[in-house]
């Protein structure tokens, strides 16, 4: 049975979008693509029966190591094509009403999916944005001056995204084995397929990026990597590389929805302090009173990611042998035993 999905808008109190909130209600099933788990801290991104990547955490929760089966990526495609004129009918959006629209253009076929991407639960769809003020920075550093952020808004109760372009290194090969290093302060994207340099789309989509057009690169929050993960547009991102015009993202992520209950004695203690500064301050400002009284009184949930993962790795001596064979095969073994023992 196809779960039901509704969306709403999620807006600031100033009335800005800052995000699509996405409740999915039905029978709970394992996805097409999904995480499993197993004992000794080993996880596999799966899609059907294939596996995209193994991972393994570190003893010291230092980071994780992460397989790619690029050879198996290669197939991956969870979304169709998108079409010129759809890019077109996008562009000509204000901004924020373009990632709106292209919020729900992609929650949209995920869920159109015959296997579906959502599992039952609440997602919450947020852009994440190319730093404004960076211009100067990025013309003279290029990549690694990158910076982005999704809208600051603290008082949506929504998780914030961050990513900088050091972790967007121009990585046309995709190596098998990568460290994801949880010390560096540094969000980590990973990708999963590689990217052919003399392909017709990537081209194009190196002029989108020139017209200032491109398409938001979709990304799938996993909390248990503390890593985002491309669902869609590894020939946009590459392209965005090349010509060195920061893209657009759009995060997924299910959460955890937290109920927030504020202190009633703190809430009459403000109400009490307004009161005298009030009295003390006939010319108060309005505005700052509504933000004290919408803060001490805002009881909507916090959202915290979380990201269901399945138990179904057979035993720590199956993913072992799936690794070993994978790397050997790749002539990579170089970081094997590392990665067994869950050495840093």
């Amino acid at each position: 049975m196809t779960a039901q999905l509704y969306w709403r808008d999620i807006e600031s109190r100033q009335g800005r979008w800052v995000g699509l909130g996405v409740q999915v209600e039905g029978e709970a099933r394992k996805p097409e693509l999904h995480l499993l788990t197993g004992n000794n801290w080993r996880m596999q991104l799966m899609l059907g029966a294939t596996p995209l990547f193994w991972a393994t955490m570190a003893g010291y929760c230092d980071g994780v190591w992460l397989i790619r089966n690029a050879q198996a990526a290669e197939a991956l495609q969870l979304l169709p094509s998108i079409s010129s004129a759809e890019v077109e009918q996008h562009q000509a959006l204000a901004p924020d009403a373009r990632l709106k629209a292209w919020s729900r253009h992609f929650v949209s076929q995920l869920h159109s999916l015959q296997t579906d991407f959502f599992y039952p639960g609440y997602w919450i769809a947020r852009g994440l944005l190319p730093d404004p003020d960076n211009i100067r920075g990025i013309e003279r550093n290029g990549v690694s001056a990158w910076s982005f952020a999704s809208i600051d808004d603290t008082s949506s109760h929504l998780p914030g995204w961050r990513l900088r372009g050091s972790a967007l290194a121009d990585d046309l090969a995709v190596e098998p084995v990568h460290w994801i290093n949880w010390w560096s302060h540094d969000s980590n994207l990973i990708r999963l397929r590689r990217v052919d340099p003399t392909a017709g789309r990537l081209k194009w989509w190196r002029k989108k990026a020139r017209e200032g057009s491109l398409p938001p690169i979709l990304l799938w929050f996993v909390g248990g990597l503390s890593a985002y993960v491309v669902l869609d547009g590894h020939y946009r991102l590459q392209a965005a590389i090349e010509e060195n015009r920061p893209p657009q993202f759009i995060v997924l992520s299910s959460t955890h929805i937290q109920p927030v209950q504020p202190d009633p004695d703190w809430q009459q203690q403000v109400l009490e302090t307004l009161r005298r500064q009030i009295d003390k301050y006939p010319n108060f400002n309005p505005a700052s009173m509504n933000d004290v009284l919408i803060h001490a009184f805002d009881d909507r949930p916090e959202h915290s990611p979380q990201t269901h993962t399945w138990v179904g790795i057979g035993s720590d001596q199956a993913w072992v042998d799936d690794v070993s064979r994978h790397l050997q095969a790749q002539g990579e073994t170089g970081h094997l035993q590392d990665i067994i023992q869950r050495k840093a």
